[in-house]
């Protein structure tokens, strides 16, 4: 995962309780678009900027959270 790619919501396995909320998430925003990737949280873990067009908004997200589905040049 990079700055640039396009990337969107990954939809855990049945049985965890964030799949109704990624589900919503990924049909709400669509794809986005990575800005920035820096480290963040507590405990520090991996995350990125993600720019969603559709929305026009930027959110901070968990990389764990999201797949990539076209990777930048």
């Amino acid at each position: 995962m990079k700055v640039g790619d396009l990337v969107i919501r990954k939809i855990p396995e049945r049985g965890t309780g964030r799949r109704a909320m990624a589900l919503d998430s990924r049909r709400r925003m669509g794809p986005g678009l990575i800005l920035t990737k820096q480290m963040s949280g507590a405990p520090r873990h991996p995350c990125i900027t993600v720019y969603y067009p559709s929305t026009e908004e930027v959110y901070d997200i968990a990389e764990s959270l999201m797949e990539v589905i076209s990777e930048s040049r």
